[in-house]
């Protein structure tokens, strides 16, 4: 390749590494030399360093992960989708005890919680914004803390909020929105508006555990719609499901729900809102993950196809900003003034500093630029994650490609009971979440789902290499 002294010695630097990486010098997963390093080794300037390595990556040589530097980028390993889907039932009153049971017993005596706990890692987090925003509100309105807040939430927030729903294909009011204590209270709310005590909801399997939380203690029944690992949804089981006539409403997430992070076509929400509209049924829409999409397009929610307001929407910032925050919001469609009768009767109102925060971060442009970083670290840790369950775990497991979020939901032999995996792995501190977890009937018990939310480490790395190990110990 021809150029100026400084093209050449870049060049040489670049093959010189990759040759060390086609030689098998360097493995996949191993650590480059920090910049300064390499500059040290190769008497070369860090521009120099700098501009070799990015040559690596845009070569798929090399990955760079946040504050932790350069790798040599793992080979993608072939590897099935899961299929495996729940069987439909008949109502059931939720009773959980089994489950909390199980996990009181493998929350005891976890050092680390990397796997387990459905969570983005805190150093993503744009906390340092957020603090500098805090910073300049409390100097702006020392009394802050001290004024009323409204049950609805927050003007400014509620406008941001409005503001932004253009980019889901929806067209909200502020006066639509309710803040609330994260997207479990909003569920509860809507469950309060909608339903009364002893009525069905149906929901999808596997679900979010908190879902069936909120249903026992709301004493709802509940039907469990199957749903599959990939496509999300099964709208044909829905559909029979709801023509038995006790549904009163349907608790559903279409794109990359907990635990599996499957993802609905634009066709399927479309027939589902429809659907339900036709049977006076309504939709209480959990879209947390929504905004984690890993493509060019946010995924639209089931929201976006709602033309009668049948729809209730709710969403969790805390998902996305910190966890410490709280912070949900429900848009109410028809059901608005019941809403705010609920809302100021049962509910806390939300601390006015975290709206405002999270209002001024929104007004302030940095909300979208924060969002692509995340996306981008995370559908990067998914993938890396994803190889490592390859290339550990044994033959057979089946494990989504998931095209948004940050957890790993993975069928394996059907002989590998994953409660009794968690079980023996605690004494090496390792912790994950068993399927059964999220299953009001017994099942998925050969699944698991894990956490890709944190920035992998070596002790990560090492965790999932265990965690193989005694699978395949049981297999």
């Amino acid at each position: 390749m021809a150029g100026t002294d400084a093209t050449v010695r870049y060049q040489v630097l670049a093959d010189d590494l990759a040759g060390r990486i086609a030689r098998g010098q360097l493995k996949p997963g191993d650590r480059l030399p920090s910049v300064r390093e390499l500059c040290r080794i190769h008497t070369a300037s860090p521009a120099t360093v700098t501009h070799a390595l990015h040559l690596l990556e845009d070569h798929s040589l090399i990955e760079a992960r946040p504050r932790s530097g350069f790798f040599v980028r793992r080979k993608p390993r072939l590897i099935a989708p899961p299929e495996q889907c729940a069987t439909p039932g008949l109502p059931q009153t939720v009773e959980l005890a089994e489950h909390h049971r199980l996990l009181m017993e493998f929350r005891r005596g976890i050092d680390r919680d990397w796997l387990g706990r459905a969570r983005i890692d805190p150093a993503l987090y744009p906390s340092v914004a957020l603090q500098r925003h805090m910073t300049q509100l409390a100097r702006r309105e020392p009394n802050l803390l001290a004024q009323d807040v409204s049950a609805n939430g927050d003007r400014a927030l509620c406008e941001q909020l409005a503001r932004r729903s253009v980019l889901l294909g929806c067209d909200w009011s502020p006066d639509e929105i309710l803040v609330t204590h994260g997207e479990t209270q909003a569920i509860a709310i809507a469950l309060h508006v909608t339903t009364k005590p002893g009525d069905v909801i149906a929901i999808q399997a596997p679900s979010h555990m908190s879902q069936l939380n909120v249903l026992e203690v709301e004493g709802r029944q509940v039907v469990e719609i199957p749903s599959h690992p990939c496509d999300g949804l099964s709208v044909d089981a829905l559909e029979i499901a709801l023509e038995r006539g006790n549904i009163a409403a349907c608790v559903l997430s279409a794109n990359f729900p907990n635990p599996t992070c499957s993802l609905m076509s634009d066709e399927a929400k479309q027939r589902t809102v429809t659907i339900l509209a036709a049977h006076k049924v309504p939709l209480i829409e959990d879209d947390t993950g929504g905004d984690l999409y890993f493509g060019e397009r946010r995924p639209p929610p089931f929201k976006a196809f709602d033309d009668t307001g049948n729809v209730l929407y709710c969403s969790d910032l805390s998902t996305i900003l910190g966890t410490g925050l709280s912070l949900g919001y429900v848009v109410s469609g028809r059901y608005r003034i019941a809403f705010e009768h609920v809302q100021t009767s049962i509910c806390d109102p939300v601390p006015l500093l975290f709206q405002r925060m999270a209002a001024a971060f929104m007004e302030g442009g940095q909300f979208e630029p924060y969002l692509r970083r995340l996306r981008h670290t995370l559908a990067d840790n998914v993938a890396a994650y994803r190889d490592l369950i390859a290339e550990h775990f044994p033959v057979g497991t089946r494990v989504a490609d998931t095209p948004g979020g940050y957890l790993l939901w993975a069928e394996l032999p059907r002989q590998i009971d994953t409660a009794e995996l968690q079980r023996q792995a605690l004494p090496h501190g390792i912790h994950f979440a068993p399927g059964r977890f999220f299953c009001h009937q017994r099942g998925f018990d050969n699944c698991l789902r894990l956490n890709a939310g944190h920035l992998l480490t070596p002790a990560i790395e090492a965790s999932i290499a265990k965690l193989g190990e005694l699978a395949h110990e049981l297999a």
